[in-house]
């Protein structure tokens, strides 16, 4: 365990010596940190890796109850001063987790676009705006009968990232969120490993005896990448891949191991 959390900070540390050097960060930019003063552990969440459960986790540490995990009002980095959140950070126990980076984006998509959620509400119109655009189509003659495909999200997602927009957490970069190349996290776990990191991490902040990670089930997202990608253009699949690199290479995740037979080995050049 210990040998591959060292494997997995080796590798964002040599990722983020050649990647291009960001400005200091400002306390806003830290509103997915979410902190226990009590046992001093800050925990950065993001969305479709585990989130759900690693937020009730945390809730229980710091006593909030009654409501939704994703409607509680936490303690977050982002309310602090600069001064208050350096100290913070030297003095915390910092972890985070995440996912493979395809999967996660399917998992977004089919927890959010399946059906109609607040997000689906907030970004329907814009989906088929996007698909219009790329068609050459008036998004208003597009039938509109409520679904969105994987495709036309994906369309939506290529569109909005080429214009310089912002993504939604759900599927925004883990760098976006998390910062890794700016906070030396104690501890980086994977969603694929997560039965076996889950309780060691809870076992390292000292808060095993107060809490406990319930068993894991994982979903069906993993089996569905084949048969959801292998519909997309191939040229959306490179664009894709282009957009999530810096999450492939800095927590060592290989989209060819993703897609099997979708992509070939010359596609991944062309990243």
């Amino acid at each position: 365990m210990a040998s591959r959390q060292q494997e997995r900070k080796r590798r964002v540390s040599a990722y983020c010596k050649t990647a291009v050097k960001t400005s200091a960060l400002q306390p806003r930019a830290l509103n997915h940190f979410i902190v226990d003063n009590k046992h001093k552990v800050v925990y950065c969440y993001i969305p479709k890796v585990a989130c759900t459960t690693w937020k009730k986790i945390m809730a229980q540490l710091v006593g909030l109850k009654g409501k939704s995990v994703h409607e509680q009002r936490f303690n977050l980095l982002s309310f602090h001063s600069k001064a208050k959140v350096r100290s913070i950070l030297q003095n915390y126990y910092k972890f985070l987790f995440v996912r493979e980076p395809f999967e996660r984006l399917l998992s977004a998509y089919k927890d959010k676009f399946t059906r109609k959620t607040n997000v689906w509400k907030k970004y329907a119109k814009k989906v088929k705006r996007s698909v219009g655009l790329r068609l050459g189509t008036n998004s208003s003659t597009i039938a509109d009968n409520g679904e969105i495909t994987f495709q036309e999200f994906i369309t939506y997602l290529i569109d909005v990232n080429s214009k310089g927009g912002r993504l939604n957490e759900h599927w925004r970069l883990y760098d976006s969120l998390c910062h890794p190349c700016n906070i030396n996290f104690d501890y980086i776990g994977h969603y694929e490993t997560l039965e076996d990191d889950a309780p060691y991490v809870l076992h390292k902040m000292a808060v095993d005896q107060f809490v406990s990670f319930p068993p894991v089930h994982f979903t069906s997202t993993k089996d569905d990448l084949q048969r959801y990608y292998s519909k997309l253009p191939r040229e959306d699949i490179i664009r894709l891949q282009r957009i999530y690199r810096r999450d492939f290479e800095m927590f060592g995740y290989k989209a060819l191991q993703s897609f099997g037979n979708v992509m070939k080995p010359a596609d991944a050049n062309q990243s």
